[in-house]
């Protein structure tokens, strides 16, 4: 244990906290710590002590030895594996039944979604999708996220109303 890799612990722990569609909010709390703390993290300013690593291991269901020893790779099925694995845990299984955030709902569902790659989703439509998976989100806020993802989502005119838009997973 006495060599721990802390950037490549942190650099996992991000990684699944990006995977578990938890917020920044819900992590901070989980690690009794505030969001300013983890912004400081992300940004390398300040570094995360062994009881926050030892209580993201549980919650993700890692070892020590596994977030220290390779890059973790993502898992779009994390989020529903932790679900499963943490049903009987209240303290966790509440993280996980809240709305994750908007950015794990856009890389997780919606780019996985086969009409949003091939034809595209008006606001409405997303907001449907999300919403069968008991995530509600505001239309505007779905729209400022299309648009503050250009790297992966292109708005293009909708054939069906003069004035409206789509939003397609960008090739």
């Amino acid at each position: 244990m006495a060599n721990l890799n802390k950037e490549l612990i942190t650099k996992n722990i991000f990684q699944l906290l990006e995977d578990s569609g938890l917020t920044d909010l819900a992590f901070a709390n989980l690690l009794d710590r505030s969001e300013k703390q983890i912004r400081l993290i992300k940004k390398a300013k300040a570094e995360f002590n062994i009881d926050d690593i030892n209580i993201a291991c549980d919650f993700f269901r890692k070892t020590i030895n596994n977030i220290n020893t390779r890059e973790i790779k993502p898992d779009f099925m994390l989020r529903d594996k932790l679900i499963l694995a943490h049903k009987k845990n209240t303290e966790y299984s509440i993280l996980l039944e809240s709305r994750p955030s908007i950015t794990y709902a856009i890389n997780y569902e919606l780019l996985q979604n086969n009409e949003f790659k091939e034809k595209g989703l008006g606001v409405s439509k997303i907001r449907e999708l999300f919403k069968k998976r008991g995530w509600k989100f505001e239309s505007g806020y779905i729209s400022t996220a299309m648009t503050r993802n250009p790297s992966k989502i292109v708005r293009i005119p909708d054939p069906e109303h003069k004035d409206w838009y789509l939003y397609k997973a960008k090739k």
